[in-house]
């Protein structure tokens, strides 16, 4: 728990269906699915989360960092019409 016994997984993007590889403490994963949110989760004994956040939200919703500029991108760089 808190990070301390961390093991290697991968988890695939459900948009490029690319692997990722990360590092996380298995009963951290039973916190999180006992309804924990991922940012406190997964975070070591000081609450400094020890995945990045683009390792969260795989966590989340299932798409990788490099799809999820694709999937929403910043309407300051690239505005979007919605009407």
């Amino acid at each position: 728990m808190f990070g301390e016994n961390l093991k290697p997984i991968a988890m695939q993007c459900i948009v490029c269906r690319v692997f990722v590889a990360m590092q996380i403490d298995p009963e951290d994963v039973r916190r999180h699915a006992d309804g924990l949110f991922v940012q406190d989760a997964f975070a070591d004994r000081a609450g400094v989360p020890y995945l990045n956040a683009g390792e969260r939200e795989l966590f989340v919703s299932g798409v990788c960092d490099g799809c999820w500029p694709l999937l929403c991108p910043d309407p300051l760089v690239s505005p979007l019409d919605y009407n």
